[in-house]
């Protein structure tokens, strides 16, 4: 994949930190993410709802390399997210996730 250029895209004019890309991801047959597209600019807070197997927990995990998308184009602070497991660590150590059982 190309990399990303070093001049940060803006968001209402504000630097964007994450970013998807028309994000697709499959679990066999079943297309769990379809084209997804999201910009996050820097201290903006976000919530992402919807009923249970819809993919939000599915999503959150591509954007920090937990689980691998097949199509589309995943950004966290500049570092596009591809195979290159140096880059993948990079934005780990940025990203953070919180686990919580499905009945909290």
């Amino acid at each position: 994949m190309s990399s990303i250029a070093s001049t940060p895209a803006t968001a209402a004019g504000r630097e964007v930190v994450v970013e998807l890309v028309k994000v697709n991801k499959w679990y066999g047959e079943f297309h769990v993410l379809r084209d997804i597209d999201l910009t996050v600019a820097r201290g903006e807070r976000i919530v992402v709802c919807g009923p249970s197997g819809s993919g939000k927990s599915t999503m959150i995990r591509c954007i920090n390399r937990l689980e691998e998308h097949q199509k589309g184009k995943i950004v966290v602070d500049g570092i596009e997210l591809t195979n290159d497991l140096k880059r993948i660590d990079e934005v780990r150590r940025e990203v953070g996730m919180v686990f919580q059982h499905f009945n909290l």
